[in-house]
């Protein structure tokens, strides 16, 4: 009998061993961050001033007196992710009192059938990008709000426009977490700073 419960007890922990759980691995892409300075970078990628002046945001042109020259002293340009050509798309953010705005603005400029449009249009500046698996960076975007501040709002890339998503902070304090749903129906569920 006593044999019989030693062999018992090996042949259980044998099979115990044999039967691990199996490990689940998750794959996390190592996203970077780009803080956003408020630097203005002289504007050197000649595609991307072609396609300001077609969409009429600027003029290259010295005899042209309705449009803005499309210059550093009122316009800065981003890429929209790290492997985004600037020919196929690009972030356009123009300085406060441009085109009557109080305020910057950001614009998505995408091309689609070989044609450039703009995919959105914030009432907003650009806080920080950061890149992701898509190859489409997220945006944090500053948006002043004027009873409460400088709200910062995440923005996601869906079905070929940017969305926002998330509120993360306001005058640069994290949201708690047990404020997030609130704050986000307020400011997300109600945006109207562009589309």
């Amino acid at each position: 009998m006593k044999n019989f419960l030693v062999s018992f007890a090996v042949i259980f922990l044998f099979l115990s061993c044999d039967s691990k759980p199996t490990e689940i691995v998750a794959e996390i892409y190592p996203s970077d961050t780009i803080v956003i300075d408020n630097s203005y970078p002289e504007l050197n990628q000649q595609s991307v001033l072609n396609v300001m002046e077609q969409l009429q945001v600027c003029t290259q042109s010295d005899t042209v007196k309705n449009l803005p020259p499309c210059s550093n002293q009122f316009f800065r340009v981003f890429k929209i992710g790290p492997e985004i050509e600037w020919e196929k798309g690009f972030l356009l953010e123009m300085k406060a009192g441009l085109f009557g705005s109080p305020v910057k603005q950001l614009l998505v400029i995408q091309k689609t059938f070989n044609k450039y449009k703009m995919v959105n249009q914030y009432l907003g500046f650009l806080i920080e990008q950061r890149t992701t698996k898509s190859g489409y960076n997220d945006l944090l975007m500053g948006y002043d709000d004027q009873e409460i501040g400088i709200v910062a709002i995440k923005h996601v890339w869906r079905d070929e426009k940017y969305e926002p998503t998330d509120v993360e902070e306001i005058n640069g304090y994290f949201i708690k977490p047990e404020l997030k749903d609130s704050i986000n129906h307020l400011f997300i569920d109600n945006f109207n700073a562009g589309f």
